[in-house]
This record gives C-alpha cells, structure tokens and sequence, in this order.
C-alpha cells in the first residue's frame, strides 16, 4: 500500500490532526513517515532582513525545528521510521519537490477552512499540487 507517506508540517492545530492521521496510516502500513515543515519565503521577509539586523528567516527556522522536534516527541514510542526535513520557498512547490525527491506514495495535508476572500487572494496549497504530485492526496480534516 504505503511505503513513504509525506506530512506537511506546521504546528498548527490542523496540521496536528494531520500528524495523528498519517502517523496511524504508516503504522498500520509500516510506512516511513517523512515530515516537511517550509519556512514561507517572500518579497516581504527580503525587506524586512535588509530594514533591519533582525535574521527572520533565521528565527522562523528555529521555531520550524522546534515545531518538528516537539512532534517527533509526541510520535516517540509508536515504532515508526520518522525522517525530518525544513526547506524554504513555497508551501506548494517545496511539497511537490520533496514527494517526487522521495518517490512518496502518499502526501498528506491538514485543512484549516478560511473564507472566500482569504482562498481567493492566497490560494489553496491543496489545489496547486493536485498537478504536481506524484502520488496519492490526503487532506486530513478535524481537530483531534
């Protein structure tokens, strides 16, 4: 079934009940569960480096590392294989590099509902790899 199941990680509560779903999926599949947390990179983050002395992408990598620590805590004991990855860039395309870098059979997705305007204006992560994936789609939703 699953050999290589890959979770987009971000400490939020969504991604969190995404966590509980795929680490349930690659013990019953006795899959590697390979966690990728992005550190978003933008015009914005650019300028705010260069206004000032401050390493925002530095600080972001701190808090992403962790973010993956802390799961990788809550999923000690379950005898998975856990593999950890931070990469930088956007959200979509770092997660469509990595699932075909690792030939994942499975990408997994917490959903967070935002409203009209928001999807409208930022677009769905979900929705650009549907082209670029190389492998299955699970968009885990709930809190739990």
């Amino acid at each position: 079934m699953y050999r290589k199941i890959l979770l987009a990680y971000d400490g939020s509560t969504f991604s969190t009940a995404a966590l509980k779903q795929s680490a349930e999926l690659a013990e019953v599949c006795k899959a590697e569960l390979h966690l990728l947390s992005i550190a978003v990179t933008s015009g914005g983050m650019a300028i705010a480096e260069a206004a000032g002395a401050q390493d925002v992408c530095g600080q972001g990598e701190k808090e992403l590392e962790r973010l993956v620590a802390s799961a990788v805590e809550e999923l000690r004991g379950q005898r998975l294989t856990v593999i950890t990855c931070i990469r930088y860039g956007d959200p979509a395309g770092e997660i469509a590099a990595y699932a075909n870098q690792i030939k994942a059979d499975l990408v997994v997705l917490g959903y967070a509902h935002r409203g009209i305007l928001a999807r409208w204006f930022q677009g769905s992560v979900s929705a650009k790899l549907l082209d670029h994936l190389p492998c299955s789609l699970l968009v885990a939703t709930g809190t739990d």
